[in-house]
């Protein structure tokens, strides 16, 4: 009797369960990477983004400070100088008048504050300072956001940088140091500022 042989060109039941297998985990391990891939992406765009707007803020924040003025009462440009705070007159509202400028650390947050001189005879009213976030989550591990100089650095290394007391008149020159720490989620380096400006309409040394 003559046998007959078949062959089966078919996917047993086991096959096409381990393939379906191997094809998932290929998906998984694509959407994973994707997913990780666009995360981080958004983390560094993010903070690119921040960066780039909190050297924006330090520019105009130089400039307004090289700029500083007596104010519309005729008042003394610096007002405070501390070191995490600066207060002082510069017309940043570009209106032609001094308004009355505090840049200062508010926790981890650089903040300023503006007050425009209302009335005649001009008045600077607390009320009406208007604030403006600068910069977030600042950590200078302790170090002064500004240190003071007189007309005589970098000549003089003894009395500068300025000590509290004598900086509302004395100071000629400010430095601003800025390290923003970077998120835990992006675990991105620290980034920091530091710059500084000569006060250009008080140039006499004193």
């Amino acid at each position: 009797m003559k046998k007959v042989q078949t062959n089966s060109s078919g996917l047993t039941l086991i096959e096409i369960t381990l393939s379906m297998s191997i094809f998932g985990i290929l998906i998984v391990s694509v959407v994973a990477l994707l997913i990780y891939y666009l995360k981080n992406y958004s983390f560094s765009f993010a903070e690119h983004e921040s960066v780039s707007t909190t050297q924006t803020a330090i520019t105009t924040m130089i400039r307004e400070i090289r700029e500083l003025r007596k104010s519309q009462t005729g008042s003394w440009p610096i007002v405070e100088a501390l070191d995490n705070s600066f207060t002082f007159y510069s017309d940043v509202t570009n209106d032609g008048q001094a308004d009355r400028v505090r840049y200062f650390l508010s926790g981890h947050d650089l903040t300023k504050g503006v007050i425009e001189p209302t009335g005649l005879p001009a008045m600077y009213v607390p009320e009406n300072e208007v604030f403006y976030n600068i910069s977030s989550n600042v950590q200078s591990q302790g170090l002064p956001l500004f240190t003071y100089y007189n007309g005589d650095w970098p000549a003089d290394q003894i009395q500068n940088p300025l000590i509290p007391e004598p900086r509302t008149y004395q100071t000629r020159f400010i430095r601003v140091y800025l390290r923003i720490a970077g998120t835990v989620a992006s675990d991105a380096a620290p980034f920091e500022i530091s710059t500084g400006t000569m006060l250009q309409n008080l140039k006499d040394n004193l």
